[in-house]
């Protein structure tokens, strides 16, 4: 069920687009483009229904690094407590909602470090959430004994209500788009322990959105939701804190605007 790598070229280069900003002025917003910056200051300037859908994922608030894959941010200590961890998520989720005209694709794993605030988060915004994804993962040993090895992670879709059908979509003539998915990682990011499978992002991507529908992560990190839209001919737009990642995310989207060239 996995997308095939095919890609085309319809990807608008360098477009800007002018909204209002309520006081009579403008604001210019780049398309396709990564912005080194907060999410919430990029998020600030966009007005209502600005992109059509988001795809990221959050720091899981694990602090930073793991036995495996060692430091997973540059420029963000993912150590907060469970009310700053709170806060920040449902800051940012709250603005996603805003500024989303369709949907809210939201990655995370129950662990320990986020395991209250999670939990509580499905409550809360049980009215938003229309759906959850289930990422069947290869489940890993726990070095700690007693604990279950952990296999899966969560992708909740939220939207302006909770009903479970999906007006806006590009389902296939079949209509089998299942929650559950298995999807592996098939590149290895030096510098940065924490990044999702190109092939998860095509799929949100691929079955609810449309050709040059606007894609946009806040916690872009490596590019992964940009490489994915740009095989889907999509455009996009990013935030992320680390220049280092950006310079990062910026060579891996181009290699695939590349190879759009080709066909």
């Amino acid at each position: 069920n996995e997308p095939t790598e095919t890609m085309s070229s319809h990807r608008r280069d360098g477009d800007v687009l002018g909204v209002g900003n309520g006081s009579g002025g403008v604001v210019l917003i780049d398309i396709n483009r990564i912005y080194n910056e907060d999410c919430l200051d990029t998020m600030s300037r966009m007005p209502d229904n600005f992109v059509d859908m988001t795809v990221t994922s959050p720091p899981y608030n694990i602090g930073g690094k793991s036995m495996s894959v060692g430091k997973y941010y540059d420029k963000y200590s993912d150590d907060l407590n469970n009310l700053e961890y709170r806060n920040f998520l449902y800051t940012t989720i709250d603005n996603l909602l805003r500024i989303s005209k369709y949907y809210v694709f939201f990655n995370f794993q129950i662990l320990s470090g986020n395991k209250d605030v999670y939990l509580q988060l499905l409550s809360d915004f049980k009215s938003n959430i229309k759906d959850i994804i289930i990422w069947n993962k290869q489940a890993v040993a726990q070095i700690q004994k007693g604990k279950m090895a952990t296999g899966y992670e969560f992708i909740i879709i939220l939207g302006h209500d909770n009903k479970m059908k999906f007006d806006y979509n590009n389902f296939p003539d079949n209509n089998y788009v299942p929650n559950i998915q298995t999807w592996f990682k098939k590149e290895s990011i030096k510098g940065h322990g924490a990044t999702m499978p190109i092939n998860m992002a095509r799929y949100f991507i691929m079955n609810f959105s449309n050709r040059n529908d606007i894609i946009y992560d806040p916690f872009m990190g490596t590019g992964t939701t940009g490489c994915a839209a740009a095989i889907e001919s999509r455009n996009w737009i990013g935030s992320e804190i680390s220049t280092d990642y950006v310079d990062l995310a910026n060579k891996r989207i181009d290699k695939y605007l590349n190879q759009t060239k080709l066909f």
